[in-house]
């Protein structure tokens, strides 16, 4: 395996030679945040391996109403389902963080896979860990409260920034976890006053990732295993 360098963590997992040739088929593109890359039940035609910025996977409801079941940063990738049978996206696709990805046509990652038993395996091996990250976030959502639940959010973006400073508004965390803004401020106000993180405008400052950790349910810990068994 090559020394793991800048870039999408999951391709950098390919040997060289794997990756140089999947990289001639992509092109770099910036990621807005807000940017709604992918409505729910729309056709994929395009697969995003961020390499900085996050992407957040949202199930909605009929009345807009939606809730994050999965975060996808460097670790990964987004358009598993337009190769395994179904064409069609089940979530909104939309940059949680702001940055940039690989993207490539879906038709064109269909023969890479064909090509290259490599990163055929290493797809697989991801999309168990995304659906295993899916089914424990749809399980964190329904038993877990608004503060715990916070707490693995943040530790997931952190992850993926890799910088204590996380560009979040209340009301953008609010859509994620399927929740009031109020309800949000509150509990960024107790994490405040244990000395957790610092909200400012626009932005929440992990200020101890230990006790942010020991604050979260155990469903981060669990996704965190899962993706090291299957991916290293």
């Amino acid at each position: 395996m090559v020394t793991p360098s800048p870039g999408n963590r999951l391709l950098n997992r390919l040997e060289e030679s794997d990756r140089a040739s999947f990289m001639t088929a992509t092109k770099i593109v910036p990621l807005e945040f807000g940017q709604v890359l992918l409505e729910a039940h729309a056709p994929i035609e395009y697969a995003y391996f961020p390499v900085t910025g996050i992407l957040s996977a949202v199930a909605t409801m009929e009345d807009g109403d939606g809730i994050e079941v999965a975060t996808i940063g460097k670790e990964g990738m987004h358009g598993i389902p337009a190769f395994v049978e179904n064409e069609t996206s089940a979530y909104r696709i939309i940059v949680q963080a702001a940055g940039e990805a690989c993207r490539i046509e879906i038709g064109r990652l269909k023969e890479e896979l064909d090509r290259s038993a490599p990163l055929r395996a290493l797809i697989n091996r991801y999309r168990a860990a995304f659906l295993l990250q899916v089914s424990q976030c749809v399980a964190c959502n329904g038993l877990h409260s608004i503060e715990r639940r916070c707490c693995r959010w943040m530790l997931m973006t952190h992850d993926r920034l890799e910088t204590d400073e996380l560009p979040l508004t209340h009301e953008f965390l609010a859509l994620m976890l399927g929740t009031r803004r109020s309800s949000v401020t509150e509990v960024l106000q107790l994490l405040q006053q244990r000395g957790l993180v610092k909200a400012g405008r626009g932005r929440i400052t992990v200020l101890d990732r230990p006790g942010l950790e020991a604050a979260s349910c155990e469903c981060y810990a669990t996704v965190q295993r899962e993706f090291q068994r299957l991916l290293g």
